[in-house]
């Protein structure tokens, strides 16, 4: 199976083309629908980067099938993920020419349970929240059309009750007459790990808001400044008051 060159193994270029070869040459059984999601999706990748990709199936192949087919593909040094994750997916990982894979496999029954609570606005953990921002910056290399749709309704939708509950989140911590008393304590005292976290939670909450604000779905922690560049409505020198 030809490869691209392991000169190119530091792009994001390099990875995209890893993740086409195995769309080519990935069985219908194993992928009605396949995307690139992570770093290499949004277009980050770099030389420290894994390569993740997701593969949608009706029905969920069995994990010998699914190793079998990955190792014939390059895979090597593989450790399969007996145990599914919360939302029903299930992983392959190892070295593939060169690269880290990270490989999923998901029912779209699966797929939908997870997202309909959170376009819904029932879904407030922001651990759970950033399934919408995966599949909606996901790069899609093959689809039966399902996964185009709830790309479509997670860029148009942003659930109100979602919005208002990081509201009055928000309100509830900026406005306790003891949280500004506690930090300077702890300043005074030179515990300046406890601060460091008051400090870290305070602007978690503000990035949240504003990506409430503008009607954006977060990314996991390591994103969100990253991601942050791409907000229309920011307040000015938002990185240098951070």
């Amino acid at each position: 199976i030809p490869f691209p060159p392991v000169s190119q193994s530091e792009t994001n270029e390099y990875r995209i083309q890893l993740a086409q070869m195995l769309a080519r040459n990935c069985p219908p059984t194993l992928a009605e629908s396949l995307a690139i999601t992570g770093s290499t999706a949004r277009g980050l990748g770099d030389a420290a980067s894994d390569l993740e990709v997701n593969f949608w199936v009706t029905t969920l192949p069995g994990h010998d099938e699914r190793l079998d087919w990955l190792v014939s593909m390059g895979l090597r040094d593989p450790v399969v993920h007996f145990r599914p994750r919360a939302d029903q997916s299930v992983w392959i990982n190892g070295q593939f020419h060169g690269v880290a894979l990270e490989a999923g496999w998901q029912t779209f029954a699966a797929l939908d349970a997870s997202l309909t609570p959170i376009l819904a606005g029932e879904v407030f953990q922001r651990k759970v929240l950033t399934l919408a921002e995966l599949i909606t910056s996901a790069l899609l290399l093959r689809d039966n059309g399902q996964i185009a749709a709830w790309q479509t309704r997670l860029k148009e939708e942003y659930p109100a009750a979602l919005r208002a509950q990081l509201y009055e989140d928000a309100l509830k911590r900026l406005n306790d007459p003891e949280r500004l008393a506690d930090a300077r304590r702890l300043a005074q005292r030179g515990e300046v790990l406890a601060l460091v976290d008051m400090l870290r939670d305070d602007i978690t909450l503000m990035m949240r808001l504003l990506y409430a604000l503008n009607g954006r779905w977060e990314a996991g922690q390591k994103w969100t400044l990253t991601l942050a560049d791409g907000l229309p409505i920011m307040p000015q020198n938002w990185r240098a008051r951070i």
